[in-house]
Order: structure tokens, then C-alpha cells, then sequence
């Protein structure tokens, strides 16, 4: 459900992470009668406005900036229709109203959300792990929740994004729900933000990059306050895919929150002028004399991720409080050795890491608990954990229950091998009985031209709800019919005649076996199976058990304390590089100070590192995009998927420079030249 392949460049951008505070009854209140955790604290009943990320639920509670809101009795909304409480969902950036009582209950009045952006997304940029959307360009990082799909297939899908805005046009997603495929000029399309550019004669303005056209609209229905500096949502169709938004209607909407006594707000700071004038998510905020945690008044600037509480006087926040949120640097994922919810803590692979009222918590194993928390945590559960890390501990930002089956985050859990049938499009089509997408896939020994019924090749990805989507498709020489090998996680076991791998069904009841006999199937067990097709039937050769992966561990950060490539530190974690593929540079970049993403796993308190990604080298990386062009000028001066892109050294395929205009489909390879992309190659998609 959760969190699509995240590359490294785009861990370098806001990482949301949260405050360190203990949680122990996350969802074991009952009757909507929760107890604030954190936050605006008062003695008596009073009113509290509330912004920011849902991170969790209790029972008829959602958790936000910490605290624990009672949704009985609320009136809740959701783009802009009255929805129960069961369908909030973490992630959804929300404005609460509720009273804070003396005893410390805080039932909500209303919860609203509403998305920044709906639309088809027209361009992805994976180095970044950021798509377009409506001219708004998006970027994802770990704790970016995907529901209905993955960063790997969103282009040309239609999208639902709720999140923080950096910049008018730039937006950090806290969710994004992927929605049935409709024909994208059919496609409903809704984006909230900043109205620039207004044309009063023309009745255009821009929203972000976004061209909207309210030209359609009766003049009584055109908002009197429209204006430069609004903040608007607008809701229309497509003129044609990437083209002008034409405008069913405009709302005007207040960029500050309710009137309360109290007001708490999370997101990016923008328009700092200095502590006494700035906003946060579109909130105006005077931190004069605020608390300042996590930081100095020196770290406050555009595009520092905060969470701000204090009084509301005449639509300004004046702060009493402000958290500079952390970056998170950890990643682990393995199965939990110990659970105390009593501390707030978990273990895996021999790390403890303490959970906060600020964590937030997804069940995507087939459990689903909605009301997921530490308390539902056992022994044995496969988590996927994201953690900052202070002098003496991890404190999480983020836990996810995943299937014992689940591979490790960033690794392909799936190989298999055999002739294509099937065949409808680049993302559909069927290999060893499995339904691939390679909609995303990098293709070796070929293009995705050469996909065709018949066709051998290996595929290798990640099964999302029974469909397997490629990372690498490889062209093979063609075998003789049917000959399949797939490498995976047994599931749905039944006998050694019976059982799944890779969403094949297996028959290994004349199989071989290697490292093991068939008393040893069961489901987790990690096997590599061959044999040929028989009535959608595997029916195996010989099973080989393979050894499953240990607990991955990850960090992100400066290196300190450099003695060679194998002594040195990074985020409070020591690291031996020795046996690491080093990319983005050599072991000669390795150096105090640089930059650096670091994945293996822990022996004795060391990280015995797989793969070292530098990131801040200086070199040139190599960098794709995919997408529709925009903002078109010339060869040397147009936008694919939020970059701006140069041609004019670009190798052509399926085409020629002539061809580039707006609302192309194109797919760019090259380097960065500081916020520019040079391409080396472009080529025209069908």
C-alpha cells in the first residue's frame, strides 16, 4: 500500500520526520474519549485549530502533531462532501476544530480535508522521485504513502495527492491514492493553490505551472475576491493531456485557520521575512518570542519543514512553540526480537527504537488493522521501520507492519523467467503465468519495442496486488516452450503439490531438491523453482532453498570520524564500506563531510555496507525523465516532468527536433548542469 522505490537523490530533500515524545495508548482509548498526547495543553475548555498529517487512529480517533482527537460526534468533510470518519486515512493533511477540556479530552467538531491536486499525472522524474500533476510538480520521499499503486507506474495514471507546498507549484506528498484508469481528458481534475498571473481580459491565471481558463464560466460565478495571491481551488477538465485546465468552478479559499484561541500547524515555512513574518502551509506565523526545538532561530528559512503551536490573534499565528522537524537517516526492516509498549519501544536485528505519539503507523500486511500501533505488535512481525537518530537512541517516524513474505525495501522480491503471452501494451502482458507491467522498466539487450508474444526474457520487480512490476526486463535466447525459472517467497501453501511463488502456482512433487528437502516448503520459505508450464501449472525440476535475506539496515548523512573506506561514521552509525559498489564516485570520495546513503547489515554494531551512494560528490550523474512536454521555447528551452530540459546536443530517436512542441510524449536521458538537464539523448514515445 505503502511507499514506492525511493531513489537516493530524492532523500536529499525534505524528509518529513517527527518529535520525540513516548507513546503508550495510541489506540487503546475507547467512546471517544482520548487524552491529548502532547500539543496545546490547557486548564480550562477551549477552542484549538489543528493542521497537519494524520500519522494514525485510535477507536473513533485519529492522531495528529501528536495529539489524539475524538472523531465521534464530528462533522466530517472530505473534497468537500460529508464522509464518516472510516474514510480519513493516514496521510490526509486535515484542519481540525475542536475544544480542549481541563481533564484533557478533546472531541473535533469538524475534520476537513482536501486534496492539493487531482489530475493525470503528465511526467515522472525518478532520480527525484517526483511526478508532474496539473503543471504541479511533486516530490515523494520514505514516508510518502502510496495507496492503490506505485511511484513506478503513475504516469499517465490519475492521482489524489494530499500534502505540505514548498513553493506555489511545488508540493511534498504525505499520500497519494492512485485511482481506476480513466481515459485522462474524461478524467476529473480538481488543484488547489496560489493564483498568479491572473488575466482578467483573457480570464486565465496560473497555478503553479498551470494554465487555468475560466472563460467558460457566467460572470456571477467567477469569485469577487479572485486575485493574485489567492489561494483557490479549481475544478475542471483537460483540453487535452497536459494542456489548459478549463474551469467548472472556482472556489476561493481562507489561507489561514479558523478562528480559535489555539492554533497548531504543520508544514513548509514560505515568505520568511524574518521571525516575526512568515507562513507555514499558508498559515502567516510571528515566532518572535517562540520556543524554538530541534534548532536555533537560524534554521528558520523557506522550505524547512515545522510544526508551530500558539495563539490565534486576527488570522496570525503568534507562536509560542516551534519544532524544526528532523530528517530521517535510519531505515530498518527485519522481524521484531522485542516489543515493550510499556516504554514505547521495539527491537529488530539487535536495534531499539522508541516510538513517539508522532510516529506514523501502517498495517499493509493481510491483517489490515486500521488502528495499528505499537500495542499491536508481536514478536515474529515483519516491520519496515524509518527512524532519525538522536545522541542516545532511534526514534521512529514511521512503522509498517508488512507480510512475513515482504522483501526488504529496494530489493526485488520477484525473478522470473519465460516467454511473453498475453501481450495488450508495455504494461500488460503475462510471463510464466505472471501479469507484468514494465511500464517503468529499464530494458537490457533491447527496447520495449522488442516486447511481443513469444519473446523469452527475465523479469525482475516487485509483486503489487498480483501484478508483478518490472524493475529490469533482460531479452533472453529463446528456450524451448514453457521453460520457466522463478526465485521468491513460497505463499499460499497447501502440499508440495500445491503452492505459489511469484504468483505462479507450483508443483514440485517430482521435483529435486537443493539445500533442503520438501518437508522444508512452507510459506516464507525463499526457493528458486524450474521447470515448464503445464495448464498454468509450474511443474518443477528441482527446487533450490534460498538462505533469506537478513535484516537490512539503512543511513542517510554526513560522514564523520573518516579513517578509510573501511572506519568510518554516518549518523552515529559505524560503517565498513570495504566490500560496498560505490556509486555517484569511487572510494576516493569517501571523505568527512560528504554526503552519503549507506545499505547492508549489522554484525557486532558495525554496518558492513552493500552499496554507498554519494550524493554529494560534485560529480555528474546521469539522470532520466519521462513525461509530456510543457513550457516549449525551443530545443534548449522546454520542461519535462517539472525540468527544464536543453536538447540541442541531444541524440534523437523516433523523431527529430522538429517534433518537440507542447503535449508531446518523451522520454529524456543526460546530465545535470545545475538546475538544467542537459540531454545526450531524447526519444519520441509512440
Amino acid at each position: 500500500m505503502k511507499h514506492g522505490q525511493v531513489s537516493r537523490g530524492a532523500r536529499r530533500g525534505a524528509l518529513l520526520a517527527l518529535s520525540m515524545m513516548l507513546v503508550l495508548e495510541l489506540a487503546g482509548c475507547g467512546g471517544g474519549n482520548n487524552v491529548a498526547s502532547g500539543g496545546i495543553v490547557g486548564t480550562g475548555a477551549q477552542d484549538v485549530a489543528v493542521q497537519g498529517a494524520i500519522t494514525a487512529f485510535g477507536d473513533h480517533a485519529i492522531v495528529v502533531n501528536g495529539q489524539t482527537t475524538s472523531t465521534v460526534g464530528a462533522a466530517i468533510m472530505i473534497n468537500g462532501q460529508p464522509a464518516p470518519d472510516t474514510a480519513l486515512r493516514v496521510g490526509m493533511v486535515v484542519t481540525i476544530l475542536t475544544t480542549l477540556h481541563a481533564n484533557g479530552a478533546s472531541p473535533a467538531t469538524t475534520i476537513e480535508y482536501r486534496a492539493e491536486v487531482q489530475g493525470v499525472v503528465s511526467g515522472v522524474d525518478p532520480s527525484a522521485q517526483a511526478f508532474t500533476v496539473l503543471g504541479q510538480r511533486v516530490q515523494t520521499n520514505q514516508l510518502t504513502i502510496f495507496a492503490g499503486g506505485t511511484f513506478d507506474t503513475l504516469l499517465n495514471q490519475t492521482v489524489e495527492v494530499s500534502g505540505f507546498r514548498s513553493t506555489p507549484g511545488d508540493l511534498l506528498a504525505t499520500l497519494v491514492i492512485v485511482k481506476p484508469n480513466v481515459p485522462p481528458t474524461s478524467a476529473p481534475q480538481q488543484v488547489t493553490g496560489v493564483v498568479s498571473s491572473l488575466n482578467a481580459t483573457a480570464r486565465t491565471f496560473v497555478i503553479g505551472l498551470q494554465l487555468c481558463d475560466y472563460s467558460k464560466l457566467a460572470v456571477s460565478a467567477i469569485p469577487a475576491d479572485l486575485a493574485n495571491g489567492a489561494t483557490v481551488r479549481v475544478d475542471g477538465m483537460l483540453a487535452s493531456v497536459g494542456g489548459t485546465l478549463v474551469a467548472d468552478s472556482i472556489t476561493v479559499l481562507a489561507s489561514t485557520l479558523p478562528d480559535a484561541g489555539d492554533g497548531e500547524v504543520e508544514g513548509f515555512i514560505t515568505a520568511f521575512a524574518g521571525l516575526g513574518s512568515f507562513k507555514v502551509n499558508g498559515q502567516t506565523t510571528d515566532a518572535s518570542n517562540a520556543v524554538i526545538a530541534g534548532g536555533t532561530a537560524a534554521t528558520l528559512a523557506n522550505g524547512v519543514l515545522v510544526d508551530v503551536e500558539g495563539k490565534l490573534a486576527g488570522g496570525v499565528l503568534i507562536a509560542t512553540k516551534i519544532e524544526i522537524e528532523a530528517a530521517t537517516v535510519v531505515r530498518l526492516d527485519g522481524t521484531v526480537q522485542a516489543v515493550d509498549p510499556g516504554a514505547g519501544t521495539v527491537t529488530i536485528g539487535g536495534q531499539t527504537v522508541t516510538v513517539t505519539t508522532d510516529t506514523q503507523y501502517i498495517d499493509s500486511s493481510a491483517a489490515a488493522v486500521r488502528n495499528f500501533s505499537l500495542l499491536g505488535v508481536q514478536v515474529g512481525d515483519h516491520l519496515s521501520i524509518l527512524a532519525s537518530r538522536t545522541a542516545n537512541s532511534l526514534i521512529a517516524t514511521s512503522v509498517e507492519r508488512l507480510d512475513l513474505t515482504a522483501p526488504p525495501p529496494n530489493q526485488p522480491p520477484t525473478t522470473i523467467s519465460g516467454s511473453i503471452s498475453n501481450f495488450v501494451s508495455i504494461a500488460n502482458f503475462t510471463v510464466a503465468g505472471q501479469r507484468v507491467n514494465a511500464g517503468a522498466a529499464a530494458f537490457v539487450g533491447g527496447s520495449s519495442a522488442n516486447l511481443a508474444n513469444g519473446v523469452s526474457v527475465q523479469v525482475d520487480g516487485t509483486l503489487v496486488s498480483g501484478t508483478l512490476n518490472a524493475s529490469t526486463i533482460t531479452f533472453l535466447p529463446t528456450p524451448p516452450p514453457s521453460s520457466v525459472t522463478i526465485t521468491g517467497a513460497i505463499s499460499a501453501f497447501v502440499s508440495v503439490s500445491n503452492f505459489t511463488v511469484g504468483g505462479q502456482i507450483v508443483d514440485a512433487s517430482s521435483a529435486s531438491f537443493s539445500n533442503g528437502n520438501a518437508t522444508n516448503l512452507a510459506n516464507g520459505v525463499n526457493v528458486k523453482v524450474k521447470g515448464t508450464i503445464q495448464s498454468g501449472t509450474l511443474l518443477a525440476q528441482s527446487v533450490s532453498f534460498v538462505q533469506p535475506p537478513p535484516t537490512t539496515f539503512e543511513v542517510q548523512g554526513l560522514i564523520s570520524n573518516f579513517a578509510g573506506v573501511s572506519n568510518f561514521v554516518v549518523a552515529g552509525q559505524p560503517v565498513n564500506a570495504s566490500q560496498a559498489t560505490i556509486s555517484n564516485g569511487t572510494a576516493g570520495n569517501l571523505a568527512n563531510g560528504v554526503q552519503v546513503q549507506v545499505q547492508g547489515t549489522l554484525q557486532s554494531g558495525v554496518l558492513l555496507a552493500t552499496t554507498v551512494q554519494i550524493e554529494g560528490s560534485g560529480q555528474s550523474q546521469e539522470i532520466s525523465v519521462q513525461g509530456l512536454i510543457t513550457n516549449f521555447v525551443s530545443v534548449s528551452n522546454f520542461v519535462v516532468a517539472g525540468r527544464a530540459i536543453d536538447a540541442s546536443n541531444a541524440q534523437f530517436n523516433s523523431g527529430t527536433a522538429a517534433n518537440l512542441a507542447n503535449g508531446v510524449s518523451v522520454q529524456v536521458s543526460g546530465f545535470l548542469n545545475g538546475q538544467v538537464l542537459k540531454a545526450t539523448e531524447l526519444e519520441f514515445d509512440d
